[in-house]
Formats: structure tokens, sequence, C-alpha cells
């Protein structure tokens, strides 16, 4: 009999939590089909158009629980002065726009913040920094390379992408100036006064930038330093520009090649992981649809067998390819050294004759206290996928700060995603590690993770300022689902192996779904369509120029 009268006394603020419960339940719902039916697109052969955009336009709002799990950490404080104004504005800054970084802001902008004049706290304002005015969707950057996307498909920038987020959902209050984004350099991170430390190209001084809550996505990038040589020589494979310059001496050893008809090449790649692989075979066909089919791709790893960490299916099914392609695969070798060609020191060279190399490589195999020669291998274009290290280790505003590493540089966290001692600052993606069991480096983690921080951080900053129930207190441990891998065996091959291998796809048809798949997982709706529209169109237009190739008939009409 109580309850009643105990309602009514609450007023506007009881009805605003229960309204508040109410919509985030709902989002929930709503986001766990969205996830499911990203699963679906795995094993669902026929896979029209229709569901593509509807399942790209389904709300991308974390999966998330009306109840908080047990076990999590209790609430963060923070020492902002302003945080007990009466309707204060919290500050989130996010350090990265990767998978995990460009995820989080979207998922915080699309979550249900308190907009009542009541309410003593209001939606944040979330700033975005990243050193590259472009978010870079890594699975598709071996179609840019060989022509098989386009630069706004795989890399649109970052003004593009937030543009009108939120203007339009659950948060009606929502809009594009709620995130805003800063092209800059991190120099520094100072967690006992709450300030990250950027500088700008485009001016030469210092910015102190204030958080109430900070995440940390900095991703990784391939790191050289330790070889010989391969500075000078090797091009990373990791970043859109370093994807746009292959580009570009690709096209240099198309002239070359055709200047030079008795010449060859031997592209060396260097990493038998997935990046390495699916190069490999992408280089094979950009090539074999070229005039120029004396190009030899060679895949060099430092490990027994290629593709040692992917399902049995997409290990077996990859090497089968790699033999079936002509890509030649050397294992068990390392690289120690990259030297010059023979006739670097001429005045003469063409640019590609310039980038010709030796690489000095030696057996992992070799017994202990046995001499074994090294082998050098020739080289015209030396790419390298191996040995990506966490900006965190390398970048010295971060490695400096006192945030916990490991010994390999990643930020420690907690099962709740936060820091140690520092409960407002956030670690996603390859540049974080739970201090247990690490979990895989890839965007399938880091976006998961970034779902997780950002319920987190929303459920914090409401509870500290007088939002939600007792029950929220209780922040969400991060835990993986693994919803397969899909990998690129060329233009129009690859592989799927999804639910624990019960569904495994090889060829065109897996080739059509991972391409609509990685439309889904664009950023925003309006990016998975701009990534359906043109993926599809360009497959459909190189399947024509293929039948028409085949079709045709010698001038001379025999």
């Amino acid at each position: 009999m109580a309850s009643t009268p105990m309602a009514a006394s609450c007023g506007p603020s009881y009805q605003r939590r229960k309204s508040t419960r109410s919509r985030m339940c709902k989002l929930l719902f709503t986001s766990a089909m969205a996830g499911w039916a990203n699963i679906t697109i795995f094993y669902v052969l026929a896979f029209t158009f229709t569901f593509t955009f509807a399942t790209a336009f389904a709300p991308t709002t974390p999966i998330m629980r009306c109840k908080t799990q047990a076990g999590g950490s209790a609430l963060f404080t923070t020492t902002d002065e302003n945080s007990n104004d009466e309707h204060h504005q919290p500050h989130i800054v996010i350090l990265g726009g990767g998978f995990g970084g460009i995820n989080t802001a979207l998922t915080l902008a699309s979550l249900p913040w308190p907009n009542d004049k009541s309410s003593s706290i209001q939606s944040p304002k979330i700033t975005l920094i990243d050193k590259s005015e472009r978010f870079v969707f890594l699975p598709l950057l071996y179609e840019l390379c060989v022509e098989d996307a386009s630069l706004d498909e795989v890399a649109p920038t970052f003004k593009s992408l937030l543009d009108g987020v939120g203007s339009s959902g659950n948060n009606e209050h929502a809009s594009s100036s709620m995130i805003s984004f800063l092209q800059a350099q991190i120099e520094g991170i100072d967690v006992t006064n709450q300030n990250v430390i950027i500088s700008k190209s485009d001016t030469n001084g210092i910015e102190n930038i204030s958080y109430d809550a900070l995440v940390v996505a900095t991703g990784a990038e391939i790191s050289l330093d330790s070889i010989p040589g391969a500075s000078e020589y090797a091009l990373p494979f990791y970043t859109v520009e370093q994807a746009l310059e292959l580009k570009r001496r690709l096209a240099l050893l198309d002239n070359y090649l055709s200047e030079n008809t008795e010449q060859s090449a031997n592209i060396v790649v260097v990493g038998g992981g997935y990046s390495g692989v699916e190069l490999s075979l992408n280089l094979v066909d950009r090539f074999k649809l070229s005039t120029n089919n004396n190009v030899q791709v060679t895949l060099v790893h430092r490990g027994k067998q290629v593709l040692e960490y992917a399902t049995e299916f997409n290990r077996k099914t990859g090497l089968d390819r790699l033999m079936s392609a002509g890509v030649k695969v050397m294992t068990s070798k390392s690289v120690v050294e990259v030297l010059p060609h023979e006739d670097d020191g001429s005045e003469s060279l063409s640019p590609i004759e310039k980038l010709q190399c030796i690489l000095k490589l030696r057996d992992k195999n070799e017994e202990p206290g046995v001499e074994i020669e090294n082998t050098l291998l020739p080289t015209t274009l030396l790419l390298w996928t191996a040995g990506a290290t966490p900006i965190s280790d390398r970048n010295k505003g971060i490695r400096n700060s006192i945030l916990p590493r490991d010994v390999m540089g990643r930020i420690l966290t907690t099962s709740t995603l936060n820091v140690p001692e520092y409960p407002n600052v956030f670690a996603v993606g390859d540049c974080s590690r739970p201090t247990k069991v690490p979990y895989p480096a890839t965007a399938q983690v880091a976006i998961q993770q970034a779902t997780v921080a950002a319920v987190n951080i929303y459920t914090t900053l409401v509870q500290q300022h007088g939002g939600d129930d007792e029950g929220s207190k209780v922040l969400r441990p991060f835990k993986y689902l693994n919803l397969g891998e899909a990998m690129s065996l060329g233009s129009d091959d690859a592989t799927i192996s999804t639910l624990g291998g019960n569904v495994e796809l090889r060829g065109p048809t897996a080739s059509w779904i991972r391409r609509w798949l990685y439309a889904v997982r664009m950023p925003t709706p309006k990016q998975g369509l701009v990534a359906a529209v043109d993926g599809t169109g360009r497959k459909l237009a190189r399947g024509a120029f293929r039948s028409r190739s085949s079709k045709a008939k010698p001038i001379d009409g025999k």
C-alpha cells in the first residue's frame, strides 16, 4: 500500500528514471537482434540486397543489460571542480580513431542520456583525437591497394562519419556537435590532473584538454626498428597512407615491366598471418588482370606454418589457395637484414630499381652450434605485415605516463576495461590488455570492448550525478564473443568460418558475403550504404569485364 504514495512523491524524477530504464531495455533488445543478425549473415547463402541494407541500417548500439551483472567494479568519482554543478556536462576524451575509438564515441552518442531540465547531468561533450584525418576499415585495405575498393569506402574522413550522428534515433538531443574531432598528436597523459596534452599540425603550441572520462584506443602499428635496413626499403602495410603508397608503387612496377619486357619482378611479403596471406593473394589477382604476368609473389614467415592462429578450415583453405595461385611460401625463415641491391649506386636507376633490395634470411630451425649459410633473396618490392606493436609503447606521451603496462607496452585493465587505480581511464583494442588472459588483436575484439567501455562510462556518469537506481552502480565486465572470421583469398574468393566451425564457406559466395558483412560492420549506417553500393558495383563491373575478356576473339577472327 505504501508503494503508490512513494511513487507519487518521487514525481518527475521517478518518472524520468523509469522512462530511461524503459528506453534502455528497448535499446538492448533491438541491439541484441542486430548483433545476432550479423552472425546469421555468415551462413545464410540466400543473402539478398534488401536484407543487406536492412541490416546495415539496424541500430548499432551495444548489447546491454537493464540490470548490471555482479562482480564488476564500483563507480569512480572525478576530481573535476565542476562535477557538482547543477547541470554538469561531462567531457569524455577518446584517444585514437580506430575500431575501438570510433565505436566508443558513436555508442556514447547513441545512449539515452538525461535530457530534461531537472537532471543534474546533461549529454556529454565527446572529443575524438587521432593523428590522421581518416578512419581506416583495416580488413579492406587489400582491396584499396589493388583498386577493388575506393578510398571513401575503406577510409572515410572522420568529418564525414561524424556529420549528423545522433540527429535521429534514441537520443533526440544528440547532434553532430556532440562528438568533435581533433586531428592531433598525443604528447602526454596527466592522469593526476585529468589532462591530455596534444599538439596540432596547424599550430606550433601545446594544448591541454581536461576530461571527466578518458578512453585510450590508440591501436598498434608495424615497427621496423629491429631489422637493419628494413626501414629504408620495406613498406609496412597497416595504414591508409601505406596502402596508397603501395598502390603507387604497383603502378610504377607496371610501367617498368611494360618498358622492360625481358625483366621479371619478385614481390616479397614478410609475415604469414592473416594480413600477409590476404595481401599476397590479392597481389596475385591484381597482376593476373594486368598485362604483366611475369611477377612472382613470395611470402616469408618466421613460424612453422602460415595462418597458425586461424581456424583449421581457414588455414587449410588459405594454404591450398596460396599453392594454386603460385605464391612461393618460405616458412621458418627470419629476416635478419635488408641489404641494398648491387646496382643501388647507379644514378640512372628507375624509381622501381631504387626500391630493389636483398633479404638476408636465416633458418629458424638451425641447431645450436651448427653454422648454416644465410639465404639471400633478391626482392623488387618489399612489403611488411609482421611485428605490429601497441602505439601505447611507441608513443612517448603514453609511454611516459604512469599508466600500468605489460612487457609489450599494452595498458593493463580490469575486467570492466578501466585501468587499475584510475577508474575513470579506460583502454580498449590492441593497446590494452586485461590483467588476466589477453584477447586477440582483432577489430572484432575492439568493437566489442568499445561497447562495454561506453556502457560503463554512461552508467558511471549518470549514477555519479544522481541518475539511475542503486542497481546500476556495478560496472559490466567484458566477455568476448567470437563471431568467427572472414578472410580474403583474392578478388573473387574468400573463406568464412563461424559458429565454432559449424558453418564454413569458401569461394565467390563467401567473397560476396564477406563484402556485405563488412558493409554492415561500418561505423555508421551511412558509411555502410556507401560500402555496400561501392563494393557491389565494383564486383559486378569486374565480373562483366572478365566475362567480356573470356569471350573476346583475336583481331583476325580466328
